[in-house]
């Protein structure tokens, strides 16, 4: 709006002079010197002026001219409202000034606040005066009005409109600075609607006429741009946009736009998975003349970068940093908490040194002095009470837990307070305020799935911990009815996320779960409870990986319960002990007599599945076992498991592919691609299995040898086009190349192997697979004739070596060498190693030798065959 004015501004002073030719001298004097201070910008003294002019000369020509600069006077002013007065007083006798009239009471309207009734004043111009030179000027603070309204769908029926006023003028003069501004407002809407290929479509716009944009329009350009991509997920194209609003915002030098630019750039490398340079643009932010806020931003972002890596030392540093630099900046709240917090988690390391513990406390101390009504205060007393229950503190803890859980509002935390709370009341004796505590979590967070999920078996396991101690055999046997309920969904072991990863009483130990319930079974003998209860006994031993007890319980159960419902579930846990344990035989005999004797169970496809991947690990002949036995399970009646059912048929062709029956192979995956309900993952595998098994089949056409080739690389590029963001695409990248290989398309081979090792996305073996396929065509292409040494040293130093030595550069921060592909890659640089030398080849071999001992042998032959 500001550039719209100071343009109208300039062309004003010639449209208002036109009145001058019929007044007289006198009157045109004092006209002339009531409008000299408004153009000297004296907006205070030119209103005076103006006013007495007015007054003094009613019926000359040039009042309706002064008008508008007295009514532009008060504007400047911030005068709103005094500015539409003074036009709508004298707006009957505008004459050929009426559509300045009315664009300026548009204005002064939207300077009130009344964006409503600017867009209606504005939008009225191009219609109530077609031949305005305002036309263009009018649409875009229209558009700007319904802006600041948020009513996107009329800005865009402004600017969008093909025979509307904007359209027109664009395909006309599209270099127009109120198109430009236009353009920049369309870019802004269609971000605004989550429109991210229209943002881009209006950008591409803009470039074409970029030398006509000033640093502030282009960095609003790319900026938005760069938003674009990183919601598109092209977070290559994102971090260009940001590189180059780096320079926009350097030449010359705008701090708020080249902070907006580094932060742009490290939001895009993290998104990259560029965690090192991510760090370094942020860093950026930090050099003096960056604005505050920015500064503030930058140093979160590092420390939040710092905690996702587990650099908790390296987050504490950058915090405490930006609390000595920041100390009244709003996010210290914030920031000194998570220091807090940061350092809590630190000291957790056992053992627990109290005098680490009374520090990190401090920090709570002075966050609760400090900020006693703040949001967060709830959690800064669940904080403090964390190191003091961890320093053994009981009673202060069960203080600021109980302060904590009326503090926070309903939420998870406060759920943890409150548990917490029991814990404490339990630690000092008070066992029915403990159980009412638990109670509680269990009860009054329904609202709050992840509660139930995360506390709920360890509240009940707590209440019956606190009934047995109060000798409640009610109420402890309800507990233990809920929680055996509860045990297949979450077994004993199971970790919940929880705040600083503690274990909750004797919940996580498996051991003290054990004694709980054996408590539980000699206090109570006789409940009809007993067969769950020694069923969860057994149970406990499998976190630990004791598979020779939990064979041993499932045993004795079985002989102690022969004719309990639990019967089945309990001999299937006996086949999956069996199996643990490494007695395979044992397994198959115990699976294959369950399908048998309980074949309507719902474990009874489980076994099943069982029984076939036995067979498939057996391979060879026994393949054709494992083929029917995946056949089996989703042909069986009754067999309802989908998601199983969608796995046997990938399986059941996998099977086939491995005895190279192709035809049946194709026949099941054929089957489960064109099957709508099969779940996308198993989808995508079910589409490379496929690939595979026509990359191996000989189709037997003569006239086309490679048409199973053709038709792997339709397969594979399928799923290269859905998957262009993961690792699947670039697997599915590699194996495309390979198509191309086969089809001798080398060039479209080396370009697609290219692609995939410098692939984002792709694992570090997928790269290295598709770099070392690169150095092989490259041999390939040597061998065709022409001086090959070019091609030969590029297969050898920028693929085989480069795969093979850790720091040549292949390698991506945080990335190991795959060993498999890493001894793959030595061998084949072994004949090419054999130009530099025999010192060389002798001792590249002696390296290999004492990475990969298990190839000495053959690596000796290949030393005598190649320096013979």
């Amino acid at each position: 709006m500001a550039f719209i004015r100071r343009w109208l501004l300039i062309g004003g002073v010639l449209v208002l002079g036109a009145g001058q030719l019929w007044a007289g001298p006198r009157e045109q004097r004092a006209y002339a010197a009531a409008v000299a201070p408004f153009q000297d910008g004296l907006w205070s003294y030119a209103a005076t002026n103006l006013t007495q002019f007015i007054r003094k000369y009613p019926n000359s020509t040039n009042v309706p001219a002064a008008v508008l600069w007295l009514a532009r006077a008060e504007f400047n002013q911030g005068e709103f409202t005094d500015a539409m007065t003074t036009l709508h007083d004298h707006q009957a006798m505008a004459g050929n000034l009426a559509d300045q009239y009315v664009y300026w009471i548009g204005e002064a309207q939207s300077g009130h606040g009344d964006f409503a009734a600017a867009a209606a004043t504005l939008t009225s111009l191009p219609r109530d005066f077609p031949a305005s030179a305002l036309q263009l000027t009018a649409v875009v603070e229209a558009a700007a009005a319904y802006a600041r309204l948020g009513d996107w769908p009329r800005h865009d029926a402004l600017l969008d409109n093909p025979d509307g006023v904007f359209q027109r003028a664009a395909q006309r003069d599209p270099g127009n600075p109120l198109v430009l501004t236009g353009q920049l407002a369309r870019e802004n809407s269609k971000f605004q609607q989550r429109d991210f290929s229209g943002v881009l479509a209006v950008y591409s716009r803009l470039t074409n006429a970029w030398p006509l944009l000033n640093q502030q329009q282009r960095g609003q350009a790319i900026y938005l741009e760069h938003l674009a991509e990183m919601e598109l997920g092209d977070f290559a194209a994102a971090l260009a946009a940001a590189t180059n609003l780096v320079q926009i915002a350097s030449l010359p030098t705008n701090p708020d736009w080249l902070a907006t630019a580094w932060a742009a750039q490290g939001a895009a490398l993290l998104s990259l998975g560029r965690t090192n340079e991510a760090v370094l643009a942020y860093q950026q932010n930090l050099l003096p003349g960056t604005p505050g806020g920015k500064q503030q931003a930058a140093i979160l972002e590092i420390a939040a970068l710092a905690v996702a890596r587990e650099n908790l030392t390296n987050a504490v540093t950058v915090l405490e940093k930006f609390l000595n630099q920041f100390p009244a900046a709003a996010e210290s709240e914030l920031a000194l908490l998570t220091l807090g917090e940061l350092q809590l988690k630190a000291s957790l390391a056992p053992p627990v040194d109290p005098n680490q513990l009374a520090a990190v406390c401090s920090n709570f101390n002075q966050f609760i002095t400090a900020y006693p009504n703040s949001s967060l205060i709830g959690r800064a007393y669940l904080d403090r009470g964390w190191c003091e229950w961890l320093g053994n503190q009981t009673n202060a803890a069960l203080t600021d837990f109980s302060t904590a859980a009326q503090r926070l509002p309903a939420s998870p935390e406060q759920a943890l307070a409150i548990f917490k709370s029991g814990d404490a009341w339990f630690m000092a004796g008070d066992f029915t305020a403990a159980r009412r505590s638990y109670q509680t979590v269990l009860n009054g967070f329904a609202g709050f799935p992840e509660v139930a999920k995360s506390l709920g078996d360890r509240a009940l396991y707590q209440i019956l911990r606190a009934d047995l101690e109060l000798k409640d055999a009610d109420g402890a046997e309800q507990a233990m009815r809920q929680l055996l309920q509860r045990l297949p969904a979450g077994p004993l072991a199971e970790s919940g996320a929880l705040l600083l990863g503690e274990a909750f009483s004797d919940f996580g130990r498996p051991e003290q779960a054990r004694a709980v319930f054996q408590q539980f079974a000699g206090e109570f003998p006789d409940s009809p409870l007993r067969p769950q209860v020694d069923l969860a006994v057994a149970r406990t031993f499998e976190p630990e990986g004791n598979w020779s007890e939990a064979i041993t319980n499932y045993e004795g159960w079985l002989t102690s319960y022969p004719t309990n419902n639990l019967r089945p579930s309990v001999e299937y846990a006996l086949g999956r002990a069996n199996y643990s344990a490494g007695r395979e035989t044992n397994a198959f005999q115990i699976f294959t007599a369950f399908i048998a004797r309980f074949p309507a169970d719902r474990n009874a496809p489980l076994a099943q599945w069982w029984v076939a991947d036995h067979f498939f690990r057996l391979g060879g002949a026994s393949l054709l076992d494992a083929e029917k036995n995946y056949e089996l399970i989703f042909q069986t009646p009754g067999w309802t498991n989908a998601a199983l059912n969608y796995a046997a048929q990938l399986m059941a062709g996998r099977a086939a592919a491995g005895r190279q029956d192709y035809q049946n192979a194709a026949n099941y995956l054929v089957r489960l691609l064109a099957d709508t309900n099969c779940p996308p993952p198993l989808m995508t595998q079910a589409m490379f299995a496929y690939g595979g098994v026509l990359m191996s089949w000989d189709l037997a056409d003569t006239n086309r040898p490679f048409a199973n080739y053709e038709l792997a690389t339709n397969v594979f590029m399928q799923i290269l086009q859905a998957n262009p963001t993961n690792n699947l695409g670039a697997l599915a990248g590699c194996e495309l190349a390979k198509c191309y290989r086969q089809l001798m398309n080398y060039f479209a081979a080396t370009n697609a192997f290219a692609q995939v090792f410098n692939s984002p996305y792709a694992s570090v073996s997928i790269r290295s697979e598709a770099k070392i396929a690169f150095g092989s065509l490259l041999e390939k292409i040597a061998a065709q004739g022409g001086d090959p040494s070019d091609l030969l040293r590029q297969a050898r130093d920028d693929c085989y070596l480069a795969v093979f030595y850790p720091d040549s550069g292949f390698y991506r921060e945080g990335e190991s060498p795959d060993a498999f592909w890493m001894r793959k890659a030595g061998v084949q640089a072994l004949p090419l190693i054999k130009t530099l030398g025999v010192d060389a080849l002798d001792k590249f071999i002696d390296r290999m030798e004492n990475l990969f001992p298990q190839l000495t042998d053959s690596l000796e032959k290949k030393r005598t065959a190649l320096v013979n």
